[in-house]
């Protein structure tokens, strides 16, 4: 054999073709066939179609690779069958397994073809999104914040600041966020929203460069918050966001169906799902 050594694709081949029944190929043209059994044509296709999609370049040298690789693993196969492993209850699951699994990404498949946006809903979401982002506004700001439980101790730090205190000294020092503490406190860039109310509405009122004066209460405890800078985040073109506004309807459609379905369904949980001792 050459230099596609071919362990891995033995392994793609079992992967394309476990959870496919073997009908009758008496009929069928076969590619090879070994110990009697035929080795069919539309099963070495749709092997080659697989590793094609994955970058494989499509040559005669590696066709006549792939027909070797489908020979090895049919000898595999009715050696696996002459151990009779094919009857053990632990095949049998797999292969149920892998079935549901086929079955639900052809399903997938089906449902994206049924339910592909039209030009006009993917322009009417975009539109909707638009509204909706500029009645959040449309900047983003670049903030910082210590975060203390105690009003008192952050009315303390509030003056130690005041008076000249370095702000991610303070943060590093008192800050209670573990995910911004150690870095003085910067949050990043962000738009209100991605904020809770208390928070948001007091970083909007501040402008560049300015620090809250008083002690900012949420449910998270008391926050001391610096703006840092100030940008205008217009709302992206159309043709930059409408894949992904595709994904997104796409995936919407999805979720809805499978929450339809399993209303639907008469479901029974019978087992006890805790470990076995």
């Amino acid at each position: 054999m050459s230099r596609f050594h071919i362990p891995h694709i033995i392994a793609a081949v079992a992967l394309v073709m476990s959870a496919i029944s073997a009908p009758s190929f008496a009929d069928e043209d076969a590619v090879a066939t070994v110990n009697g059994v035929a080795i069919p044509k539309s099963q070495f296709d749709l092997l080659l179609k697989s590793q094609v999609s994955q970058g494989q370049q499509d040559t005669p040298a590696f066709r006549e690779e792939l027909r070797e690789i489908m020979i090895t693993r049919e000898v595999l196969v009715q050696e696996a069958k002459r151990r009779e492993m094919n009857q053990s209850a632990d095949y049998k699951a797999q292969v149920a397994a892998m079935e549901q699994q086929l079955l639900i990404t052809m399903l997938f498949n089906q449902i994206i073809k049924d339910m592909e946006p039209t030009e006009e809903a993917l322009h009417a979401q975009y539109e909707h999104l638009k509204e909706v982002s500029a009645t959040m506004g449309d900047k983003e700001y670049e903030v910082r914040h210590i975060l203390v439980d105690d009003e008192a101790q952050a009315q303390e730090i509030i003056a130690k600041l005041d008076n000249g205190a370095d702000f991610a000294e303070m943060a590093r020092e008192y800050s209670t966020d573990t995910g911004s503490k150690n870095n003085g406190g910067d949050l990043g860039w962000s738009s209100p929203e991605r904020y809770v109310k208390p928070f948001s509405d007091a970083m909007v009122k501040l402008g560049k460069g300015q620090r809250s004066t008083t002690p900012v209460k949420s449910d998270f405890g008391y926050h001391i918050i610096e703006v840092i800078d100030v940008r205008v985040n217009p709302f992206p073109p159309y043709d930059q966001v409408k894949d992904q506004l595709r994904k997104e309807m796409l995936t919407a459609s999805r979720d809805e169906l499978i929450s339809k379905l399993r209303d639907e369904a008469t479901i029974v949980k019978t087992e006890d799902l805790s470990s076995e001792k």
